[in-house]
């Protein structure tokens, strides 16, 4: 179970965080090598196609350039001069591709970066990274329904939050039940990916956070929510899966928990998707009424 502690420490600097031990720093790492060999495997190269259950749709990927400060690991930290020495002593070299290179040459080195990180510190925060590798572990694979989207809007945040703030641009945050005590949900922040060309081609949704909310009610309050009702998985081939009645029903009846037991007022849309449901029954009626008549 994840501890308020260890929580505590998430938003710290490595070198502010206390060592948690060798045997602690080595189960991080287990974590860490089990979330980028389930990335590898599952995730890379892929996008999500995903409707929402108001109608609106967004297409969505787990992009290598985001994977290390996904999984908690400070990159541009620790690709700044202060640790030149860090990189050509431990990981024999200065030159990677990338933040997604950076953290190949970290698994390759693995052994070495614990050493010289129970030696001297300030490499990793592993208090943060066993959260985010929790999280990512616990997340959907984006092939369930087992998720919903809150369409979040930062000002309705800070207006009912009791000052506290949100530091992200996160335009939209996945949710899921983690079965934790101190954080009853894990969330996937994402936003519209920037690149250098045509803003109508910047449609692409790429992940900015991981986090694991204490306060529940500060995320949801305000907010309008909605939940995926079809996923089209773009890779290799595509499969387009369509969300059950079941299904829904059950990520309808957990938003409706999270409003009783935090008191916040009802914003799920289903409207686009009620609207869907009823035009193709409508059509499949009109259809059987046609051939009835021939």
């Amino acid at each position: 179970m994840i501890t308020l502690k260890e929580l505590s420490y998430v938003s710290d600097w490595a070198r502010k965080t206390p060592y948690p031990g060798i045997k602690y720093a080595e189960d991080v790492v287990r974590k860490l090598f089990q979330a980028v060999e389930n990335y590898n495997e599952n995730y890379k190269e892929k996008e999500y196609d995903i409707i929402l259950s108001d109608g609106s749709q967004f297409t969505f990927e787990i992009a290598c350039k985001n994977l290390c400060h996904m999984l908690g690991i400070d990159f541009k930290n620790l690709s700044n001069d202060y640790f030149k020495c860090f990189r050509e002593n431990v990981l024999g070299t200065n030159t990677f591709d990338g933040s997604y290179g950076f953290l190949q040459l970290l698994l390759e080195h693995i052994d070495d970066v614990l050493k010289y990180d129970y030696e001297h510190g300030g490499v990793f925060n592993y208090y943060k990274m066993m959260v985010k590798c929790s999280i990512f572990e616990k997340l959907s694979n984006f092939s369930d329904f087992n998720f919903g989207v809150i369409n979040f809007d930062k000002p309705t945040f800070i207006e009912n939050s009791n000052g506290s703030t949100f530091h992200g641009n996160a335009e939209k945050f996945l949710y899921v039940q983690s079965n934790e005590q101190n954080c009853p949900y894990f969330m996937m922040g994402i936003l519209k990916d920037k690149f250098d060309g045509p803003e109508e081609l910047q449609s692409n949704y790429v992940v900015e956070t991981l986090f694991a909310p204490i306060n529940i009610r500060n995320i949801f309050y305000g907010q309008k929510v909605a939940i995926p009702t079809q996923i089209l998985i773009i890779g290799d081939t595509m499969e387009k899966l369509e969300a059950t009645a079941r299904e829904k029903l059950a990520l309808i009846n957990q938003y409706k928990a999270i409003v009783a037991e935090y008191g916040i007022p009802n914003n799920i849309d289903i409207y686009g998707d009620y609207l869907a449901t009823l035009t193709r029954e409508d059509n499949e009626s009109e259809t059987h009424l046609t051939r009835k008549r021939k």
